[in-house]
């Protein structure tokens, strides 16, 4: 499984809307074979990162056009430390 970290952006003149969808929830709920792992926003609300696991990124994708009239995304696949550091003794560096 890999994991994506979300990086939504959200204008002032979309607050209200984006401030109804997330009220309503619906939209919050991932798809099928999509595990929301955890959300943050900014205290100014004009920003946000979300984390999820799934085996198809298409699915992200799906799960984010509910959102994208109103938000515009950065996706990017992760690693954890714990993957990073393998990572890292593999091509000789530290350990």
């Amino acid at each position: 499984m890999a994991t994506y970290m979300t990086v939504y952006h959200l204008s002032a003149d979309n607050r209200n809307e984006a401030i109804a969808r997330f009220l309503e929830g619906t939209a919050m709920q991932p798809p099928e074979g999509v595990t929301h792992v955890a959300r943050w926003h900014s205290a100014g609300g004009g920003i946000g990162w979300g984390v999820a696991d799934t085996d198809d990124p298409k699915l992200i994708a799906e799960w984010l056009m509910q959102w994208s009239d109103i938000i515009e995304y950065e996706i990017y696949p992760v690693i954890n430390d714990e993957e990073f550091g393998e990572i890292m003794v593999k091509h000789g560096h530290g350990g």
